[in-house]
């Protein structure tokens, strides 16, 4: 479903941001991403959605390359959950968020209507339906943007720190919602536990370059490894 083939990136000459990069995703992995700050992860889920250009090298989703002609059928099998909510919600209602991107891809209405209350039904959030979305908490608008996502109905999810800012309970919550999905899955972040709950493979990302790439249960209990890049293990691997 997502193939990097030698990518490279630099926002500025000489100064590259991704070197040589190279993996494979297959459809219905869970794969987490994995890094220091700086690392590349934001860019890297970038890239996959046209948002950034490579310098150099291949990229293929859904068996189609990441060029400019193909950038809407990309878009529509791959949704990605923004890093910062405020990003992700910019319509006065949870509803028109949410009935955005299907009516951009001709989703007809009662289509879209469906799709709405069935994805609100599945993460019970029917309440914030029509609520609007500057009166949402900050876990709310967590919650808002993964249904935005989910409506699209996408065949890859690309989620960028999803449980960052979350209270507890609102994080577990993100964690049951991953762990049911049954789409593609390349999740980006610093949560290593929320990693661990979730995805049954690891690559690591440092200095541009992928460092690791394994089953997640081994990636995850390197300590020698984590720290080497900045990294420390999950917390409920310690002691």
């Amino acid at each position: 479903m997502i193939s990097f083939d030698h990518v490279s990136f630099a926002y500025e000459p000489d100064r590259p941001v991704l070197s040589d990069v190279s993996f494979s995703i297959g459809a219905g992995e869970a794969v987490g991403l994995i890094g220091a700050n700086g690392a590349g992860k934001s860019t890297l889920l970038q890239l996959i959605l046209g948002l950034l250009a490579p310098t150099a090298g291949q990229i293929l989703v859904g068996g189609l390359p990441v060029t400019k002609e193909n950038l809407r059928e990309i878009r529509r099998k791959a949704g990605l959950l923004m890093q910062s909510s405020e990003n992700q919600l910019f319509l006065p209602t949870v509803r028109e968020d949410m009935a955005f991107g299907p009516r951009n891809y001709m989703v007809s209405a009662e289509e879209t209507e469906r799709r709405i209350d069935e994805v609100l039904a599945r993460l019970d959030l029917a309440h914030l339906k029509d609520r609007y979305n500057h009166k949402l908490s900050g876990g709310e608008r967590r919650m808002a943007a993964i249904a935005v996502v989910l409506c699209l109905e996408p065949e890859i999810l690309l989620m960028d720190e999803p449980t960052i800012t979350l209270d507890p309970k609102n994080r577990r919550r993100v964690i049951t919602i991953t762990q049911s999905l049954t789409q593609t899955r390349l999740i980006a972040s610093h949560d290593l536990d929320m990693i661990l709950d979730t995805c049954s493979r690891v690559i690591l990302l440092a200095d541009g370059t992928v460092a690791a790439d394994g089953p997640a249960d081994e990636v995850l209990r390197d300590r020698a490894l984590l720290e080497a890049h900045g990294l420390e293990l999950p917390l409920r691997l310690q002691g």
